[in-house]
């Protein structure tokens, strides 16, 4: 059986690692305004930010902070907006 026809391992690895980055970068986004360094801060650019705020939901509430979607026209995307809970949206 040639590897063409087999499942397509790269783009679940590609698929992981992006996950993967962009967790990293919320939650690095948490602690930044979570501490009081940032009041906002925005993260664009997002495949995953609807997973994302999923899983760091309660993190972020731990926090004191908010995380808001920011969604792209046509459902291209989505960045989120992470801002402490005193601060308007």
């Amino acid at each position: 059986m040639s590897q063409a026809s087999g499942p397509d391992v790269s783009d679940a690895q590609t698929t992981a690692q992006r996950l993967a980055i962009e967790l990293h970068d919320v939650e690095a986004a948490i602690e930044l305004v979570g501490s009081g360094v940032a009041t906002r801060v925005t993260m664009g650019g997002l495949r995953f930010a609807e997973a994302v705020m999923e899983r760091l939901r309660d993190e972020a509430d731990r926090a004191g902070v908010v995380l808001d979607p920011l969604y792209w026209p046509e459902d291209a995307g989505c960045d989120v907006d992470v801002r402490r809970k005193d601060v308007e949206a």
